[in-house]
């Protein structure tokens, strides 16, 4: 009989499909594993990072800073490649813009820090899958090069902050990165000679893209709460939905409150 002949073949072969499978869902694991792995160290990075900004005293806050900043380092090295190495870029430019802020009253240092911000977020760009991811280092990008504008007055820096927020626009529209994005520009615009009517366009075009479709006490509110549970468990799609919504009516109340402000606002003339 033909199984009989070749029986033996036929148990190697199943033998062979069952190390297969094996193999995949012990790789599987593997994969598992390490992304919680990695996700718990970034969750760590992030904490330090937090712990950093909290703290009053400067050299708790200074080796919290160097902690988060080589922890960064070390975890996007290690997961360089994949999603968790690059959110791990994206922190360590985050822990050096923030420490950069807080040293604002050392101006040597908190240039230094800006300047390896800028180098981190520009690493962060260059190995950035989506063009969301994109939009996330330019937005913060333009935030440095913002910081770098007040810092020294360099009207140069307008123009650099200029096209990294309208890139960050530009590859995410209608997002709340874009959001922010038209936010920061016109905060930015504000004192600047000129620019009050953009200014009053970016936040005029928030009211009307991010504003919720209702905004009544009562979903204002069921919406706060879902927010609360984030972190805490999946949330559904009606959730999410609603989540959504809190954040767009956010981005659009920033949006009234930074409109008002400009309109009894003069930038000061150049002399």
């Amino acid at each position: 009989m033909w199984y009989h002949r070749n029986a033996k073949w036929i148990q190697y072969l199943v033998i062979a499909v069952v190390l297969a499978f094996l193999g995949f869902r012990l790789y599987d694991r593997y994969l598992e594993t390490e992304r919680a792995k990695a996700t718990a160290e970034i969750g760590k990075v992030a904490d330090t990072l937090q712990s950093a900004l909290r703290e009053t005293d400067e050299a708790k806050r200074k080796v919290l800073f160097a902690t988060a900043i080589a922890d960064a380092e070390r975890v996007a090295k290690e997961y360089s490649g994949q999603y968790l190495g690059r959110q791990a870029q994206l922190l360590l430019g985050n822990a050096h813009y923030y420490y950069a802020l807080a040293l604002a009253n050392q101006k040597s240092e908190a240039s230094e820090e800006r300047k390896k911000a800028r180098e981190a977020y520009e690493r962060y760009i260059s190995i950035a899958k989506t063009n969301e991811e994109r939009a996330a280092g330019k937005l913060a990008l333009g935030n440095v090069f913002e910081n770098e504008l007040f810092a020294t007055q360099d009207m140069n820096y307008l123009k650099q902050a200029e096209d990294a927020y309208r890139d960050a626009i530009r590859l995410a529209p209608n997002t709340f990165l874009a959001a922010e994005a038209k936010l920061a520009l016109a905060r930015m615009y504000q004192p600047v000679t000129g620019k009050k009517d953009e200014a009053e366009r970016l936040l005029s075009e928030i009211q009307k893209e991010r504003a919720p479709a209702s905004q009544s006490s009562e979903k204002n509110a069921a919406t706060k709460e879902a927010a609360k549970e984030t972190g805490r468990k999946g949330l559904s799609q009606e959730k999410i939905h609603e989540l959504r919504e809190f954040s767009g009516l956010s981005y659009a109340k920033e949006a009234e409150r930074l409109l008002t402000a400009l309109q009894g606002f003069e930038p000061e003339k150049k002399q």
